[in-house]
């Protein structure tokens, strides 16, 4: 018997399945890292609203295999002399609204980071004191360093040669 949050495999092989009913997402989920590390990553379940506080220590969140509701699902993140580190497919839609009062509240996108409409959102709030929140909206077909390393050097042997 497999557990009532598996996703069966789609008809196409490869294809994730992010979104769940909305009678196996939680409502609320917190997280709290104090001198310590906190990761959440390959398959879990993203609440509606999530939050995370992180003293002196890190959260690491990643959404790659993560499961979520459709629609809007909410994070608030904070943390103060310490490290919150969020990564997000490309098939979701990000909105952040932060601040860092002495510290960072950055998003950065890689690749084609252009999500679908119909796609689930997460709405990402909270402030960094002294510390750092990073939001890496990541394309999983975007090429990798190796590759992007080898274009360069492909261009500059073709510049050398003219």
């Amino acid at each position: 018997m497999t557990p009532p949050y598996r996703v069966r495999q789609t008809a196409e092989p490869g294809v994730l399945v992010r979104t769940l009913p909305e009678d196996l997402i939680p409502e609320l989920d917190r997280v709290v890292a104090w001198w310590t590390t906190v990761k959440r990553e390959r398959e879990w379940i993203v609440p509606r609203e999530f939050k995370a506080f992180a003293c002196m220590g890190t959260v690491e969140l990643d959404l790659t295999y993560a499961r979520m509701a459709a629609g809007i699902s909410d994070m608030e993140l904070n943390c103060f002399m310490a490290n919150i580190e969020v990564t997000v497919p490309a098939d979701i839609s990000v909105e952040c609204d932060g601040d860092g009062m002495l510290g960072n509240f950055d998003v950065k996108r890689t690749g084609n980071a252009d999500s679908p409409p119909d796609g689930p959102v997460l709405r990402i709030s909270g402030t960094a004191y002294v510390g750092s929140i990073t939001i890496k909206i990541v394309d999983p077909n975007a090429p990798g360093w190796a590759d992007r390393l080898k274009a360069r050097w492909e261009s500059l042997k073709v510049r050398a040669t003219v």
